[in-house]
């Protein structure tokens, strides 16, 4: 529970009203709860809401009438966006594990754990692997040997972490995520199919997020890379020797393959496929359910479509591609006045 005052002081707004009043929660314009905070990011919905139940504190960024029974917290228009996540943030109820190593723990003595770390039921760290202060480790995950894991993660439960995977700071990981797990690479050798070692690791830097069932391969030699405050979706497969630029998204559903190369500030969105070894650099949009083949994107460009082409020229030959019928019945017409119908 917190005062107006307290989520005027979060938000870096202003208090309209009893800033010692108390909210209890969060609630949405579209259903509106006593003694709860709702957030208006358009006027219109403050317009609606005086018709419904009363909420306690409205968080507005324009001057609002006084009304009977409202508490405002005042922002500036252009902190809409941050205040709405700032404000999420103070609900928001995170999980975590219980502080210190669960008897039901299973810790290799060659592993350090910090003493400020918690490592709930069933979880499994191997030899010589090292957890970081404030880090949580969520029950049945499975953390193999050799692997360091920094400050403050937080890994739900069920995740599986492969030998020789290092791990930054703040890094989110949900349940169902395998890290280091083999590339998929063979050499065909004498007509059969031959596994060629995966003796790698897997870099994670600080501030990466990664969605529920997403499996990130080891490389081949040396690492697949996912550089700081990447965002990945859920039911993503990253090949290995893969390398992701910072502050990129990557949606749910993509698939990377081996030794793609991706540079900071790209999005690639749901259901985007790349080819092997493909170099994409900075600032780059691939539209949902594109495939990428060529050999090099540049820098701030937008594709679309399969094969992927530039966004503009997609949405052309889409345009085109509804006019066919009517193209192709004037091309009969034409072709049997010219007596030619075949």
């Amino acid at each position: 529970m917190y005062t107006v005052g307290e989520i005027a002081d979060k938000l870096g707004g202003s208090v309209k009203g009893d800033a010692e009043s108390k909210v209890k929660s969060i609630c949405t314009p579209e259903e509106l709860i006593p003694g709860s905070v709702v957030f208006i990011k358009k006027k219109k919905w403050y317009d609606e809401m005086e018709k419904s139940v009363k909420p306690l504190c409205v968080v507005v960024d324009f001057e609002p009438n006084p009304v009977a029974g409202y508490e405002f917290v005042v922002i500036q228009k252009e902190r809409q966006e941050e205040a709405f996540i700032a404000l999420l943030e103070m609900f928001h109820k995170k999980w975590r594990a219980k502080e210190g190593i669960s008897s039901l723990a299973s810790v290799d003595p060659g592993a350090e754990v910090s003493e400020s770390a918690a490592i709930d039921r069933f979880v499994t760290i191997g030899a010589r692997t090292r957890i970081g202060e404030g880090t949580s480790v969520g029950a049945g995950s499975v953390i193999g040997p050799d692997c360091t894991i920094g400050k403050n993660c937080l890994i739900y439960p069920n995740v599986t972490i492969y030998p020789n995977t290092v791990m930054g700071n703040d890094v989110i990981v949900h349940s169902g995520v395998v890290i280091g797990s083999d590339g998929f690479s063979y050499s065909r050798i004498h007509g059969s199919n031959r596994k060629v070692p995966q003796i790698g690791g897997v870099l994670i830097e600080d501030n990466v997020e990664i969605g529920a069932n997403t499996t990130i391969d080891s490389a081949t030699i040396g690492y697949t890379k996912i550089g700081e405050n990447t965002k990945i979706d859920n039911l993503v497969q990253i090949a290995h020797n893969v390398v992701i630029g910072k502050d990129s998204i990557v949606c749910a559903l993509c698939g990377v393959s081996g030794s793609v190369s991706i540079g900071d500030n790209v999005v690639l969105a749901g259901q985007v496929g790349l080819a092997d070894h493909i170099v994409i650099e900075d600032d780059v949009l691939v539209g949902a359910k594109s495939g990428v083949m060529t050999k090099r994107v540049k820098r701030g460009e937008k594709l679309l479509g399969y094969p992927a082409t530039s966004y503009q020229k997609q949405l052309k030959s889409w345009a085109l591609a509804q006019k066919l019928p009517e193209l192709n019945s004037d091309i009969q017409k034409i072709k049997k006045k010219l007596g030619n119908d075949t």
